[in-house]
């Protein structure tokens, strides 16, 4: 969820702000982030209990030595033990050896392996600045995941949790590494968290702990893999270039809902790739017309990617220029792949935003989608709580609330610092445990995602990158993560054999989904797995 997207629970009423890129400074870093950290705690003039406040004195008490413990979990029948451990590790200045940071970690260890070396070990980041790795250590990849937890349902308490037969520990050795600001991760003082919340001091700040896990455990010579999530997908874009340039080559990078380039969302090109979308979410809701509905998800994203490329293309080109018969022809069409009325179509010049179109889908019954999941849905009251209706286009707000995200968060957090304390044995860090926000101040970003990436296949043309793209989740438009995609900068062999394309007929958590995960797990331990032995027949 990051998410911070994901915070992660604002619903994204402009695509842009949504899917901003991690290194682009604005959207939901922003606004995640807006009234925390440099306000004194203070937010519309009472004190604020939760927020971390940047600007107050002292700091953290230093933490102990990380809880470790012994599991097991079956996987497939058969039964995997592993090593635990949940704590924190410092982050020391290279002159002083001063404290600078405490990260808050967890990693799971597979036992009885007779070279660790020859495993592959997998750092994985959460969401945007905020958001922690929980969600995906908790959510579905871990060896345990919350009890209950599903899609477009709320739980409810008790929570609990349970064995995780699609944890991606049987393929690899896991560790979930949580940014200062998140979790319970915490600068040294207050005062020293700006330096953290920077493109650069995170992604310098996250290449230290690998490095320094990676000693501490003796895995220098493991194969490296980063795995990052929404707009946390530019950190590991960042950090596969920034860890070669300091003598930690990384074998592969795994981006799942990755942030879409500036280029794929700017101007008219951004309706071009959020159609695609667009007609999956009324596939979903049974809203196309008979012969698209008929269509499974593959073959209907292959007719929508089609109509956008060409005919969509045309008529957004030509604009006024169109006939009259070519401009009923692009309504009529429009209509058809999305299932909207035409008055809606025409009354937007054939441009379909994505605030607009989550209202009027399922204007009828008063619901609006998820961005994060298109097929999760949820009730929205008559605007301004009279009795003036459900206004349709043009009038209408979108709600700010992510209905799915909503729905996975509940419990969420209090289930997953019940499982650290009685299954791993660890009592707890210092202050609130930020799972979504409130635990960092402004966060400054520059430079861009798909520039930080193709520069780390400059440096490592030996990288391999995995990336999962989701048909459901609206925050980034599977078409547009294929335009950034198409459009990266990279040698002609690194594209003919360093990149692998999965879909899932999911939202934005791909591992959250019952159908998906199986699936990503495979794919993942796949791409690992290839990915390893490429980089050992390179030896």
């Amino acid at each position: 969820m990051p998410q911070p997207r994901r915070g992660r629970f604002l619903f994204a009423i402009f695509l842009c702000a949504s899917i901003c890129a991690w290194g682009q400074g604005s959207g939901q870093a922003g606004a995640q982030q807006a009234g925390t950290g440099g306000q004194r705690g203070q937010r519309g003039g009472a004190v604020g209990f939760y927020d971390y406040d940047a600007t107050a004195q002292g700091g953290p008490p230093a933490p102990g030595k990380p809880a470790e413990s012994h599991q097991k979990v079956t996987i497939s029948g058969e039964i995997l033990a592993y090593a635990t451990q949940a704590g924190f590790l410092s982050l020391r200045n290279a002159t002083t050896g001063a404290a600078e940071a405490q990260i808050f970690y967890t990693s799971y260890v597979k036992e009885g392996v007779a070279d660790a070396a020859s495993r592959p070990i997998v750092f994985f980041f959460g969401g945007g600045p905020g958001v922690s790795a929980a969600w995906q250590e908790f959510g579905g990849i871990g060896p345990k995941r919350m009890k209950g937890l599903s899609v477009g349902a709320a739980t409810s308490p008790p929570y609990g949790w349970t064995d995780n037969p699609d944890t991606f520990l049987a393929a690899a050795d896991l560790v979930f590494v949580n940014p200062v600001g998140t979790a319970w991760s915490r600068p040294e003082s207050p005062a020293r968290g700006a330096n953290f919340w920077t493109t650069a001091g995170d992604i310098a700040s996250l290449a230290e702990f690998v490095r320094v896990f990676l000693n501490s455990s003796d895995r220098r010579n493991s194969p490296l893999f980063l795995a990052g999530e929404d707009n946390g997908t530019g950190r590991v874009a960042g950090l596969a270039g920034y860890l070669y340039d300091h003598a930690i080559p990384v074998t592969g990078a795994v981006l799942l809902s990755m942030t879409p380039s500036a280029d794929s969302i700017a101007g008219d090109a951004r309706h071009l790739t959020l159609l695609p979308s667009l007609s999956l979410a009324s596939w979903a809701h049974k809203k196309l017309a008979p012969e698209l509905q008929a269509l499974g998800a593959d073959a209907l994203a292959e007719e929508a990617r089609r109509f956008a490329s060409r005919e969509y293309l045309h008529a957004l080109y030509k604009g006024h220029r169109m006939t009259g018969e070519e401009r009923a022809k692009a309504v009529a069409s429009l209509m058809r792949f999305t299932g909207l009325p035409q008055l809606f179509i025409v009354s937007n010049d054939l441009r379909i935003p994505l605030d607009r179109f989550g209202s009027e889908l399922l204007r009828p019954l008063r619901r609006s989608l998820s961005a994060s999941d298109a097929r999760v849905t949820g009730f929205v009251p008559p605007s301004g709580g009279g009795r003036g209706g459900f206004r349709g286009f043009g009038g209408f707000t979108a709600p700010a609330v992510d209905f799915n995200q909503s729905y996975l968060a509940a419990g969420f957090q209090t289930a997953y610092e019940s499982y650290l304390k009685r299954e791993l044995g660890f009592g707890g860090g210092s202050g609130i445990y930020y799972l979504t926000g409130g635990g960092i101040g402004t966060f400054t970003s520059t430079g861009n995602d798909d520039s930080s990436l193709s520069n780390a296949f400059v440096r490592n043309p030996g990288l391999r990158l995995f990336v999962g793209i989701s048909y459901f989740d609206l925050n980034a438009p599977f078409y547009a993560q294929e335009f950034t995609l198409a459009h990266l900068g990279v040698a002609p062999d690194v594209r003919a054999r360093g990149i692998t394309v999965a879909h899932y007929e999911a939202g934005q958590m791909a591992y959250v989904d019952p159908k998906a995960s199986p699936k990503l797990r495979a794919d993942l331990a796949k791409f690992v797995q290839e990915a390893a032995s490429a980089a050992r027949r390179q030896d």
